[in-house]
């Protein structure tokens, strides 16, 4: 059985995660673990009355995961979902710790759903995770429900395509849904074109031959690599979007190039990344 691991802080915005994450589950027979991260840095001085602050707010999230867990549970079914609190900081770090300890193979939290600084909190906190984790990583916008997966979209830079195209298939195979394959380019003419959706194509040719794959390939044209993606998936209807990532280097954390951050704040839909500095494709 996999494990599936939500983040919540018990608010609004999380509990669209956890909502979604148990429509997952069901399709994925996995069991959930619900956790909440708890901060419990301290310096020596100040350790002792900060223990015991640590263990006022994990009794308090216990007691917010009692009734979360008492409101979910006819959407819950037969899915199985404990409830564990994360201590320590840097947050992103605790997670993929305890996520390696626990054998997770898949976390799922939530972005945006709001205004101002709440919202750049939240976009910062989900790519915290999506730069540190190695396992994947689903982010769910907050106005998402869970609806069947029936059309998947897998943006792109065509290095190691291949070995990316494998993983894919392993996650669509859950929901019998097609894979489109997008890649985007900032000039080339028609044929040009046409040329790399069918080189596209050869690269995957041995995977989706074994593994019955539906896979269609997409090359269009933009020099705006986030606005193309997003409009793709709005154009076809997606119902989730995936790519692989890498961890960020200094310059890139300074001048936020990062396309896959940036469609974290900014996706219409779930967006599934694979942490390729972290996850090692089989």
């Amino acid at each position: 059985m996999k494990t599936i691991l939500v983040l919540t802080d018990f608010s609004k915005l999380s509990k669209v995660a956890v909502s979604y994450a148990i429509g997952i589950a069901k399709k994925m027979e996995s069991k959930i673990i619900l956790a909440s991260v708890i901060n419990a840095s301290a310096s020596s001085n100040a350790r002792a009355n900060w223990k015991k602050l640590a263990d006022e707010m994990v009794k308090s999230a216990q007691r917010d995961a009692d009734q979360l867990m008492t409101e979910i549970k006819k959407q819950l079914g037969s899915v199985e979902i404990t409830y564990q609190s994360i201590l320590g900081f840097p947050m992103a770090d605790m997670i993929d710790e305890f996520a390696q300890k626990n054998k997770v193979d898949l976390i799922i939290m939530g972005t945006k759903g709001a205004t101002g600084l709440k919202k750049v909190t939240m976009g910062s906190n989900a790519a915290a995770v999506i730069d540190s984790s190695s396992v994947p990583v689903i982010v769910v916008p907050g106005d998402n429900t869970f609806k069947a997966i029936k059309n998947i979209v897998y943006a792109t830079d065509f290095t190691n395509l291949a070995k990316e195209i494998k993983t894919m298939t392993r996650f669509a195979r859950h929901f019998d849904a097609p894979i489109h394959v997008l890649h985007v380019v900032r000039d080339g003419t028609k044929s040009d074109m046409e040329r790399m959706e069918q080189n596209m194509a050869k690269v995957a040719a041995k995977e989706q031959s074994t593994s019955a794959a539906k896979i269609h390939f997409h090359v269009v044209k933009n020099e705006n690599t986030a606005k193309a993606v997003d409009k793709f998936v709005v154009d076809n209807k997606a119902d989730i979007l995936t790519m692989f990532t890498h961890r960020l280097d200094f310059y890139e954390k300074l001048f936020g190039k990062s396309i896959t951050r940036q469609l974290a704040f900014h996706s219409t839909v779930p967006l599934l990344t694979f942490n390729k500095t972290n996850l090692k494709l089989k």
